[in-house]
């Protein structure tokens, strides 16, 4: 569903893509670098702050701040950007059916700690043989390193048509953005350390203190998050069962029944599945809710 993002009350989002859906996302440093360097542009373009992020083999999240609007542009401008790139790569395979990203609004300060640190010690407890401070694909060495050991390179030193050519982007990019020697962007350039340092974690050892969090609360981190995924899968298995009978009863498409028969094949249907709400219902056989509800005469069927 491409439905507007909701505002959150502290303005930040916890953005993430469905790995179930996609074989391989990344699946060498190139890719990696690839996709850490979109996430950055588009946030940019989109005029968000990135608080976190961080890249997996079949996914990536990333904890983002700014209006709501551009949350949800930031959404569909990198979902065509993924595909876009697998279909020039010559793995169209890959996203075959597409790639679904999700965009939650966070609802308070602990929340907002919580999927900073959720984000944090992904790459961990997905099983990379990395502390979550040296994965090269996250935010863990902009958090925890100085980088002043290491010498990057000014965005400002390219010419705008190799800034175009080395990120993949037409988007003039801040001068002051660094990058490495493999091309990406560092993150501690772009991430908005500083409003993480004055009002999410005013000091190291709240931070440290937020690292212990529970695995009951990370599983329910990762519940909440394939949550939207799964409702999706059962409506799609749903939705193909629905027209597998409008073929067989009907002879037609669902979308060439009548009304009277949109009506009747929903009330087949519910019969057999009352679990479903009117919604759902009206919305897999494309019948009208009102109508669809006056039918049944089922008030106790909620939405």
């Amino acid at each position: 569903m491409d439905d507007f993002v909701p505002k959150s009350i502290h303005d930040c989002y916890h953005v993430y893509s469905d790995g179930t859906r996609v074989m391989v996302l990344c699946d060498e440093d190139g890719s990696f670098v690839l996709m850490m360097n979109l996430i950055a542009v588009v946030a940019y373009y989109c005029h968000l702050k990135v608080l976190a992020l961080e890249v997996m083999t079949t996914h990536f999240h990333c904890i983002l701040k700014g209006d709501p609007k551009g949350v949800e542009k930031f959404r569909r401008e990198i979902k065509r950007l993924i595909v876009r790139h697998f279909n020039r790569d010559g793995h169209p395979e890959r996203v075959k059916k597409s790639i679904w990203i999700e965009a939650d609004p966070i609802r308070d300060d602990e929340e907002l700690r919580r999927k900073i640190i959720y984000v944090f010690r992904n790459c961990t407890e997905a099983g990379f043989e990395f502390l979550p401070e040296d994965y090269p694909w996250g935010p863990g060495r902009s958090y925890c390193h100085s980088n002043k050991e290491q010498t990057f390179k000014k965005v400002a030193d390219l010419a705008y048509r190799e800034q175009c050519r080395l990120f993949r982007t037409r988007v003039k990019l801040p001068g002051d953005w660094e990058y490495n020697l493999d091309g990406m962007l560092v993150p501690r350039s772009y991430m908005d350390l500083e409003y993480l340092r004055k009002n999410v974690f005013v000091s190291p050892r709240q931070f440290i203190a937020f690292l212990n969090v529970k695995k009951k609360d990370l599983a329910e981190m990762e519940a909440a998050d394939a949550r939207p995924f799964l409702d999706r899968k059962d409506e799609s298995k749903l939705r193909k069962e629905i027209a597998e009978r409008s073929l067989s009863k009907y002879g037609r498409e669902v979308i060439r029944l009548t009304h009277g028969e949109r009506i009747e094949l929903a009330s087949d249907f519910w019969s057999e599945r009352k679990t479903l709400s009117i919604k759902q219902l009206a919305r897999l056989t494309r019948s009208d809710v009102k109508v669809l509800r006056a039918v049944l005469h089922f008030p106790q069927v909620t939405d």
